[in-house]
């Protein structure tokens, strides 16, 4: 039997074989301001030009995703989203997948990251905290009405 068994997690880019399943996912997720599948399918495109993004895989199964867009060599990287399915949180994935794009946009000549949070996701805002991000603004009613988005930035070394 393989080391770890079922409980390994592996990583891929998505293709569009995955828009229904990460479609259904950020419903799930994020029920008040849901990326549609047109989105998706727009955002996924620009892999391997100005978008990477990776999957988090168990069993076969999505249990996370983020993706990450640089339009521009010295242009501060967007992190465009990040998600983990609530029974997989706590594992590291996040985190494994947050360095990941992090390292993609060093590589694409980012110097620094940007990210928008709901002011809400405390858990959200920790993961970012824990990995050097700064809170440098809020934006009112980002997420529609009384939802409010906190800007974080994070320097890349």
């Amino acid at each position: 039997s393989s080391y770890g068994g079922s409980q390994m997690i592996t990583y891929r880019q998505p293709t569009a074989l995955d828009l229904p399943v990460l479609t259904s996912l950020e419903r799930t997720l994020f029920p008040d301001y849901p990326w549609s599948q047109a989105q998706f399918k727009e955002e996924i495109a620009g892999i391997g030009t100005s978008r990477e993004f990776t999957l988090a895989i168990k069993d076969g199964a999505v249990i996370g995703y983020a993706g990450i867009m640089v339009v521009a060599p010295g242009v501060p990287a967007d992190l465009l989203t990040i998600a983990v399915l609530p029974d997989f949180r706590g594992q590291g994935i996040a985190q494994f997948m947050l360095a990941y794009l992090e390292n993609w946009t060093k590589v694409k000549g980012a110097t620094e990251v940007i990210l928008e949070v709901d002011t809400k996701n405390e858990s959200a805002i920790r993961l970012y905290q824990l990995a050097g991000y700064e809170e440098i603004s809020t934006r009112a009613n980002y997420y529609g009405l009384g939802a409010d988005a906190l800007v974080m930035r994070k320097e890349l070394k």
